[in-house]
Protein backbone atom coordinates (compact mmCIF):
# COMPACT_ATOMS: atom_id res chain seq x y z
CA UNK A 1 0.00 0.00 0.00
CA UNK A 2 2.92 2.37 0.64
CA UNK A 3 4.33 4.03 -2.46
CA UNK A 4 7.91 3.30 -3.37
CA UNK A 5 10.30 6.15 -2.70
CA UNK A 6 8.03 7.93 -0.19
CA UNK A 7 9.64 6.39 2.87
CA UNK A 8 6.38 4.69 3.90
CA UNK A 9 5.60 0.99 3.59
CA UNK A 10 3.07 -1.46 4.98
CA UNK A 11 4.47 -4.46 6.82
CA UNK A 12 1.65 -6.86 7.62
CA UNK A 13 -0.68 -5.02 9.98
CA UNK A 14 1.77 -2.20 10.66
CA UNK A 15 3.24 0.87 8.99
CA UNK A 16 6.97 1.44 8.76
CA UNK A 17 8.76 4.59 7.71
CA UNK A 18 12.30 4.87 6.39
CA UNK A 19 14.69 7.82 6.44
CA UNK A 20 18.39 8.58 6.40
CA UNK A 21 19.83 10.21 9.53
CA UNK A 22 23.53 10.90 10.10
CA UNK A 23 24.39 8.81 7.06
CA UNK A 24 22.47 5.77 8.31
CA UNK A 25 19.27 4.38 6.84
CA UNK A 26 16.76 3.95 9.67
CA UNK A 27 13.43 2.13 9.63
CA UNK A 28 10.88 2.61 12.37
CA UNK A 29 7.47 1.06 12.92
CA UNK A 30 4.80 3.53 13.96
CA UNK A 31 3.14 2.67 17.25
CA UNK A 32 0.30 4.00 19.33
CA UNK A 33 -0.06 3.04 22.99
CA UNK A 34 2.64 0.42 22.48
CA UNK A 35 0.88 -1.27 19.57
CA UNK A 36 1.56 -0.98 15.81
CA UNK A 37 -0.48 1.65 14.05
CA UNK A 38 -2.88 -0.20 11.69
CA UNK A 39 -2.52 0.68 7.96
CA UNK A 40 -5.85 2.41 7.48
CA UNK A 41 -6.22 5.09 4.81
CA UNK A 42 -6.18 7.86 7.43
CA UNK A 43 -3.15 6.40 9.19
CA UNK A 44 -1.23 6.07 5.94
CA UNK A 45 -1.91 9.73 5.15
CA UNK A 46 -0.57 10.56 8.61
CA UNK A 47 2.53 8.40 8.00
CA UNK A 48 3.30 10.21 4.75
CA UNK A 49 3.00 13.58 6.47
CA UNK A 50 5.23 12.37 9.30
CA UNK A 51 7.88 11.03 6.91
CA UNK A 52 7.93 14.34 5.03
CA UNK A 53 8.19 16.25 8.30
CA UNK A 54 11.12 14.10 9.47
CA UNK A 55 12.99 14.62 6.19
CA UNK A 56 12.39 18.36 6.44
CA UNK A 57 13.70 18.55 10.01
CA UNK A 58 16.74 16.44 9.14
CA UNK A 59 17.41 18.85 6.29
CA UNK A 60 17.35 21.84 8.64
CA UNK A 61 19.24 20.01 11.41
CA UNK A 62 16.38 20.27 13.91
CA UNK A 63 15.51 16.58 14.07
CA UNK A 64 15.62 14.66 17.36
CA UNK A 65 15.30 10.89 17.14
CA UNK A 66 14.18 10.63 20.77
CA UNK A 67 11.43 13.16 20.18
CA UNK A 68 9.87 11.02 17.46
CA UNK A 69 10.93 7.59 18.67
CA UNK A 70 11.61 7.67 22.45
CA UNK A 71 12.43 3.96 22.56
CA UNK A 72 15.70 4.73 20.75
CA UNK A 73 17.11 6.17 23.95
CA UNK A 74 18.25 9.59 25.05
CA UNK A 75 19.77 10.89 21.84
CA UNK A 76 18.28 14.36 22.17
CA UNK A 77 15.58 15.87 24.36
CA UNK A 78 12.29 16.56 22.58
CA UNK A 79 11.34 20.20 22.22
CA UNK A 80 8.20 20.66 24.28
CA UNK A 81 5.83 23.60 24.30
CA UNK A 82 7.33 24.62 27.64
CA UNK A 83 10.93 24.59 26.41
CA UNK A 84 9.88 26.37 23.22
CA UNK A 85 8.28 29.15 25.29
CA UNK A 86 11.44 29.47 27.37
CA UNK A 87 13.62 29.61 24.26
CA UNK A 88 11.38 32.25 22.71
CA UNK A 89 11.45 34.43 25.83
CA UNK A 90 15.24 34.25 26.08
CA UNK A 91 15.49 35.47 22.47
CA UNK A 92 13.50 38.67 23.16
CA UNK A 93 14.76 42.13 24.08
CA UNK A 94 12.12 43.33 26.51
CA UNK A 95 11.44 45.87 29.22
CA UNK A 96 11.26 44.50 32.76
CA UNK A 97 7.51 45.06 33.00
CA UNK A 98 6.92 43.31 29.66
CA UNK A 99 9.07 40.37 30.69
CA UNK A 100 6.99 39.96 33.84
CA UNK A 101 3.78 39.85 31.80
CA UNK A 102 5.22 37.32 29.36
CA UNK A 103 6.52 35.16 32.21
CA UNK A 104 3.03 35.05 33.67
CA UNK A 105 1.65 33.85 30.33
CA UNK A 106 4.34 31.18 30.03
CA UNK A 107 3.59 29.94 33.53
CA UNK A 108 -0.07 29.58 32.55
CA UNK A 109 0.66 27.57 29.39
CA UNK A 110 3.12 25.26 31.11
CA UNK A 111 0.57 24.29 33.77
CA UNK A 112 -2.60 24.38 31.64
CA UNK A 113 -4.51 21.11 31.24
CA UNK A 114 -5.01 20.37 27.55
CA UNK A 115 -6.94 17.08 27.42
CA UNK A 116 -9.32 14.90 29.41
CA UNK A 117 -6.41 12.85 30.77
CA UNK A 118 -5.07 15.91 32.59
CA UNK A 119 -1.95 16.27 30.45
CA UNK A 120 -0.06 19.54 30.82
CA UNK A 121 0.26 21.59 27.67
CA UNK A 122 3.82 22.56 28.59
CA UNK A 123 4.91 18.91 28.48
CA UNK A 124 3.47 18.31 25.00
CA UNK A 125 6.03 18.02 22.17
CA UNK A 126 5.84 21.05 19.93
CA UNK A 127 5.16 18.98 16.83
CA UNK A 128 2.15 17.37 18.56
CA UNK A 129 0.49 20.62 19.68
CA UNK A 130 -2.97 20.99 18.17
CA UNK A 131 -5.37 23.88 17.85
CA UNK A 132 -7.82 21.99 20.06
CA UNK A 133 -5.18 21.65 22.81
CA UNK A 134 -5.03 25.43 23.07
CA UNK A 135 -8.81 25.77 23.19
CA UNK A 136 -9.07 23.06 25.86
CA UNK A 137 -6.43 24.80 27.99
CA UNK A 138 -8.31 28.09 27.79
CA UNK A 139 -11.65 26.42 28.52
CA UNK A 140 -10.20 25.04 31.75
CA UNK A 141 -9.88 28.61 33.07
CA UNK A 142 -13.25 30.27 32.37
CA UNK A 143 -12.58 33.01 34.93
CA UNK A 144 -9.88 34.62 32.78
CA UNK A 145 -10.87 37.94 31.26
CA UNK A 146 -10.88 38.44 27.50
CA UNK A 147 -7.89 40.76 27.79
CA UNK A 148 -5.87 38.18 29.74
CA UNK A 149 -6.78 35.41 27.27
CA UNK A 150 -5.66 37.55 24.34
CA UNK A 151 -2.38 38.39 26.08
CA UNK A 152 -1.69 34.73 26.86
CA UNK A 153 -2.56 33.53 23.35
CA UNK A 154 -0.34 36.24 21.83
CA UNK A 155 2.68 34.88 23.72
CA UNK A 156 2.03 31.28 22.67
CA UNK A 157 1.41 32.33 19.06
CA UNK A 158 4.72 34.19 18.90
CA UNK A 159 6.60 31.27 20.43
CA UNK A 160 5.15 28.92 17.83
CA UNK A 161 5.97 31.41 15.06
CA UNK A 162 9.59 31.06 16.12
CA UNK A 163 9.26 27.27 15.93
CA UNK A 164 7.95 27.61 12.37
CA UNK A 165 10.81 29.95 11.46
CA UNK A 166 13.28 27.43 12.92
CA UNK A 167 11.64 24.69 10.79
CA UNK A 168 10.73 22.74 13.94
CA UNK A 169 7.10 22.64 12.78
CA UNK A 170 5.52 23.29 9.41
CA UNK A 171 2.56 25.42 10.52
CA UNK A 172 1.56 27.40 13.59
CA UNK A 173 -1.28 25.61 15.45
CA UNK A 174 -2.10 28.81 17.35
CA UNK A 175 -2.53 31.13 14.36
CA UNK A 176 -6.25 30.36 13.97
CA UNK A 177 -7.17 30.88 17.64
CA UNK A 178 -9.74 33.69 17.60
CA UNK A 179 -9.37 36.75 19.78
CA UNK A 180 -11.55 36.71 22.87
CA UNK A 181 -14.17 39.40 23.17
CA UNK A 182 -13.03 42.17 25.46
CA UNK A 183 -14.64 45.47 26.29
CA UNK A 184 -12.22 48.05 27.57
CA UNK A 185 -13.53 49.29 30.95
CA UNK A 186 -14.41 52.95 31.24
CA UNK A 187 -12.13 55.13 33.37
CA UNK A 188 -13.27 55.31 36.98
CA UNK A 189 -12.05 58.69 38.24
CA UNK A 190 -12.49 60.22 41.67
CA UNK A 191 -14.70 63.27 41.87
CA UNK A 192 -13.11 66.62 42.68
CA UNK A 193 -14.69 66.43 46.13
CA UNK A 194 -13.28 62.93 46.73
CA UNK A 195 -9.82 64.07 45.67
CA UNK A 196 -9.90 66.93 48.16
CA UNK A 197 -11.08 64.63 50.95
CA UNK A 198 -8.26 62.15 50.25
CA UNK A 199 -5.59 64.86 50.26
CA UNK A 200 -6.96 66.34 53.50
CA UNK A 201 -7.09 62.95 55.22
CA UNK A 202 -3.53 62.12 54.23
CA UNK A 203 -2.37 65.48 55.55
CA UNK A 204 -3.93 64.58 58.90
CA UNK A 205 -2.36 61.12 59.16
CA UNK A 206 0.91 60.96 57.21
CA UNK A 207 4.17 62.88 56.74
CA UNK A 208 4.00 65.94 54.49
CA UNK A 209 5.88 64.26 51.56
CA UNK A 210 3.01 61.77 51.20
CA UNK A 211 0.41 64.54 51.02
CA UNK A 212 2.57 66.46 48.54
CA UNK A 213 2.91 63.41 46.36
CA UNK A 214 -0.80 62.56 46.29
CA UNK A 215 -1.87 66.15 45.61
CA UNK A 216 0.74 66.31 42.84
CA UNK A 217 -0.67 63.15 41.24
CA UNK A 218 -4.25 64.40 41.39
CA UNK A 219 -3.32 67.69 39.72
CA UNK A 220 -0.78 66.60 37.08
CA UNK A 221 -2.11 63.23 35.88
CA UNK A 222 1.38 61.73 35.68
CA UNK A 223 1.55 57.96 35.48
CA UNK A 224 2.77 56.38 38.73
CA UNK A 225 6.00 55.25 37.06
CA UNK A 226 6.60 58.80 35.75
CA UNK A 227 6.03 60.41 39.14
CA UNK A 228 8.41 57.92 40.76
CA UNK A 229 11.10 58.72 38.17
CA UNK A 230 10.73 62.53 38.27
CA UNK A 231 13.99 64.33 39.18
CA UNK A 232 14.57 67.87 40.30
CA UNK A 233 16.65 68.62 37.22
CA UNK A 234 13.48 68.09 35.18
CA UNK A 235 11.46 70.63 37.22
CA UNK A 236 11.48 74.30 36.12
CA UNK A 237 9.64 76.23 38.81
CA UNK A 238 10.23 79.60 37.16
CA UNK A 239 8.38 78.58 33.97
CA UNK A 240 6.06 76.19 35.85
CA UNK A 241 6.93 73.23 33.63
CA UNK A 242 8.01 69.63 34.09
CA UNK A 243 9.95 67.56 31.58
CA UNK A 244 8.59 64.03 31.73
CA UNK A 245 11.00 61.64 30.04
CA UNK A 246 11.90 58.91 32.51
CA UNK A 247 10.13 56.34 34.70
CA UNK A 248 10.73 53.73 37.38
CA UNK A 249 9.07 50.41 36.57
CA UNK A 250 9.36 47.41 38.92
CA UNK A 251 12.44 48.86 40.52
CA UNK A 252 14.23 49.63 37.25
CA UNK A 253 14.79 53.24 36.19
CA UNK A 254 14.16 53.78 32.49
CA UNK A 255 15.23 56.76 30.42
CA UNK A 256 11.91 56.78 28.61
CA UNK A 257 8.20 56.86 29.35
CA UNK A 258 5.58 54.23 28.53
CA UNK A 259 5.00 55.79 25.09
CA UNK A 260 8.73 56.49 24.50
CA UNK A 261 7.89 60.17 24.03
CA UNK A 262 9.11 63.01 26.25
CA UNK A 263 6.61 65.76 27.03
CA UNK A 264 6.33 69.10 28.78
CA UNK A 265 3.70 69.26 31.52
CA UNK A 266 2.44 72.64 32.68
CA UNK A 267 2.06 72.99 36.44
CA UNK A 268 -1.23 74.44 37.62
CA UNK A 269 -1.35 76.25 40.97
CA UNK A 270 -2.18 73.13 43.00
CA UNK A 271 0.58 71.03 41.47
CA UNK A 272 3.05 73.92 41.77
CA UNK A 273 2.21 74.37 45.45
CA UNK A 274 2.78 70.66 46.11
CA UNK A 275 6.19 70.76 44.41
CA UNK A 276 7.14 73.95 46.26
CA UNK A 277 6.33 72.31 49.59
CA UNK A 278 8.32 69.24 48.59
CA UNK A 279 11.52 71.20 48.00
CA UNK A 280 12.61 71.22 51.64
CA UNK A 281 12.25 67.44 51.85
CA UNK A 282 14.19 66.23 48.82
CA UNK A 283 15.66 69.04 46.66
CA UNK A 284 18.86 69.27 48.69
CA UNK A 285 19.62 65.71 47.61
CA UNK A 286 19.35 66.86 44.00
CA UNK A 287 17.84 63.65 42.66
CA UNK A 288 14.26 62.35 42.82
CA UNK A 289 11.48 64.76 43.68
CA UNK A 290 9.45 62.16 45.58
CA UNK A 291 10.98 59.63 47.96
CA UNK A 292 9.58 56.98 50.26
CA UNK A 293 9.79 58.89 53.58
CA UNK A 294 10.22 55.67 55.56
CA UNK A 295 13.58 54.93 53.98
CA UNK A 296 14.48 58.20 52.24
CA UNK A 297 14.86 56.21 49.03
CA UNK A 298 13.13 56.41 45.60
CA UNK A 299 9.82 54.61 45.24
CA UNK A 300 10.58 51.44 43.31
CA UNK A 301 7.10 49.97 43.04
CA UNK A 302 3.54 51.10 43.48
CA UNK A 303 2.68 48.27 45.86
CA UNK A 304 4.69 49.77 48.73
CA UNK A 305 2.88 53.13 48.43
CA UNK A 306 -0.47 51.48 47.89
CA UNK A 307 -0.34 49.17 50.90
CA UNK A 308 1.22 51.63 53.33
CA UNK A 309 -0.72 54.79 52.50
CA UNK A 310 -3.31 54.57 49.73
CA UNK A 311 -5.39 51.58 50.78
CA UNK A 312 -5.53 52.53 54.50
CA UNK A 313 -6.71 56.02 53.56
CA UNK A 314 -9.60 54.81 51.42
CA UNK A 315 -10.62 52.29 54.10
CA UNK A 316 -10.50 54.96 56.75
CA UNK A 317 -12.72 57.21 54.65
CA UNK A 318 -15.11 54.40 53.70
CA UNK A 319 -14.50 55.33 50.07
CA UNK A 320 -14.93 52.89 47.19
CA UNK A 321 -11.51 51.52 46.22
CA UNK A 322 -9.79 52.62 43.05
CA UNK A 323 -6.05 52.18 42.40
CA UNK A 324 -3.62 55.11 42.55
CA UNK A 325 -3.49 55.16 38.74
CA UNK A 326 -7.01 56.57 38.80
CA UNK A 327 -5.61 59.90 39.95
CA UNK A 328 -4.59 60.21 36.29
CA UNK A 329 -8.17 59.64 35.16
CA UNK A 330 -9.28 62.19 37.75
CA UNK A 331 -7.05 64.91 36.32
CA UNK A 332 -8.10 64.09 32.76
CA UNK A 333 -11.79 64.42 33.57
CA UNK A 334 -11.13 67.48 35.72
CA UNK A 335 -9.57 69.24 32.72
CA UNK A 336 -12.41 68.24 30.42
CA UNK A 337 -15.12 69.34 32.85
CA UNK A 338 -13.36 72.70 33.02
CA UNK A 339 -13.84 73.06 29.26
CA UNK A 340 -10.21 72.55 28.17
CA UNK A 341 -9.64 71.28 24.63
CA UNK A 342 -9.05 67.53 24.15
CA UNK A 343 -5.87 68.22 22.17
CA UNK A 344 -4.32 70.16 25.07
CA UNK A 345 -5.44 67.56 27.60
CA UNK A 346 -4.02 64.71 25.52
CA UNK A 347 -0.67 66.47 25.24
CA UNK A 348 -0.48 67.00 29.01
CA UNK A 349 -1.15 63.32 29.69
CA UNK A 350 1.13 61.97 26.96
CA UNK A 351 -1.72 60.44 24.94
CA UNK A 352 -2.37 60.65 21.24
CA UNK A 353 -5.51 62.68 20.61
CA UNK A 354 -7.18 59.57 19.18
CA UNK A 355 -6.44 57.54 22.30
CA UNK A 356 -7.55 60.38 24.55
CA UNK A 357 -10.86 60.81 22.74
CA UNK A 358 -11.51 57.07 22.80
CA UNK A 359 -10.72 56.82 26.52
CA UNK A 360 -12.51 59.92 27.80
CA UNK A 361 -15.35 60.36 25.30
CA UNK A 362 -17.89 60.28 28.13
CA UNK A 363 -16.44 63.46 29.62
CA UNK A 364 -15.51 65.37 26.47
CA UNK A 365 -18.47 67.73 26.57
CA UNK A 366 -18.55 68.20 30.32
CA UNK A 367 -21.69 70.08 31.30
CA UNK A 368 -22.35 70.99 27.69
CA UNK A 369 -24.48 67.89 27.16
CA UNK A 370 -27.10 69.03 29.66
CA UNK A 371 -27.14 72.50 28.08
CA UNK A 372 -27.61 71.11 24.57
CA UNK A 373 -30.39 68.77 25.68
CA UNK A 374 -32.04 71.70 27.42
CA UNK A 375 -32.11 73.57 24.14
CA UNK A 376 -33.68 70.58 22.41
CA UNK A 377 -36.31 70.15 25.11
CA UNK A 378 -37.21 73.83 24.81
CA UNK A 379 -37.62 73.41 21.05
CA UNK A 380 -39.79 70.30 21.17
CA UNK A 381 -41.90 71.15 24.21
CA UNK A 382 -45.55 71.60 23.26
CA UNK A 383 -46.63 75.24 23.13
CA UNK A 384 -49.40 76.57 25.34
CA UNK A 385 -51.75 76.80 22.35
CA UNK A 386 -51.25 73.18 21.31
CA UNK A 387 -51.10 71.65 24.77
CA UNK A 388 -54.23 73.33 26.20
CA UNK A 389 -57.41 71.27 25.79
CA UNK A 390 -59.86 72.70 23.28
CA UNK A 391 -63.14 73.97 24.63
CA UNK A 392 -66.24 72.42 23.22
CA UNK A 393 -68.45 74.59 20.99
Amino acid sequence: MGRKGTGVEVRGNAIRIQFTYNGEVLRRTLNIDGKPLPPTTANLKYAHRLAAEIRERIRFESFSLAEYFPADGDVGQPQTVGTQLDDWLSAQRLEVSTTAGYSSAIKFWKAAVCDRRGSKLGDRPVRMLKHSDVLTALASRPELTGKTVNNYVSVLRKAMELAVADKAIATNPVSAVARAKHQRPLPDPFSREEAEIIVADMAAHYPAPITNYVEFKFFTGLRTSESFGLRWRDVDLSSKHLLVHRAIVRGVEKLNTKTNTARQVILNSRALAAVQRQRKHTQIKGEHVFLDPRYDQPWFEERAFRRSYWEPTLRRLGMRYRPPYNTRHTYATMMLMAGMTPAFCANQLGHSVEMFLRTYAKWIDGGQNALEMGRLEAAIAPSASTSAPKKGR
